[in-house]
């Protein structure tokens, strides 16, 4: 992805060198996740987690995730118009935050382009059905609709974008 990190900034993954506990994105739910469980989640190995610095100041963040999608929920027209039998493999961006101290300045949406982009050289090492993001609000929900992710059925904050739309558009 061109032009990113901005200048000014850098992109690195997650350790416990940098100053989590700082971050303040507006939301309590994605600061606590920077703060005190992403690490746990990285040693774990269930997630990882990049972090967009300005000098040693968190910008932003976003997290990916291996995950499956539940066979109740995988509408067909994924798997090529037959019903699923097993969990389909799937990756989440599972967190993304902005600093209230950098917001404005489209942080939040080239963190996301590149997480996507990030999920297209994992899709080129291993495959999976689709990506995955859970819509924390209502104006998140519609940014990812605006982006091309479809409400997954019966479900109130769960979209996807299937892997073959994800390569068509990075």
């Amino acid at each position: 992805m061109s032009g990113f990190p901005p200048p000014g900034f850098r992109l690195e993954l997650l350790d416990r060198s940098h100053r989590r506990r700082q971050f303040s994105s507006g939301d309590r739910r994605v600061d606590e996740w920077l703060q005190r469980k992403a690490l746990p989640a990285i040693e774990k190995h269930t997630s990882t987690t990049r972090v967009l610095l300005h000098d040693d100041v968190i910008a932003g963040y976003y997290t990916l995730a291996n995950t499956a999608l539940d066979v109740s929920l995988i509408p067909p027209e994924l798997l090529g118009g037959k019903p699923a039998t097993r969990p389909a493999p799937t990756v989440t961006v599972a967190w993304l935050g902005v600093d209230e101290r950098f917001r404005g300045h489209g942080l939040g949406t080239q963190l996301f382009a590149r997480s996507l982009s990030d999920c297209v050289r994992a899709w080129q090492l291993v495959r999976f059905v689709t990506v995955m993001v859970d819509a924390l609000t209502e104006q998140n929900h519609a940014f990812y609709r605006a982006h091309g992710f479809t409400p997954v059925p019966e479900t109130t904050h769960k979209l996807y974008l299937p892997s073959s739309t994800l390569l068509d558009i990075i």
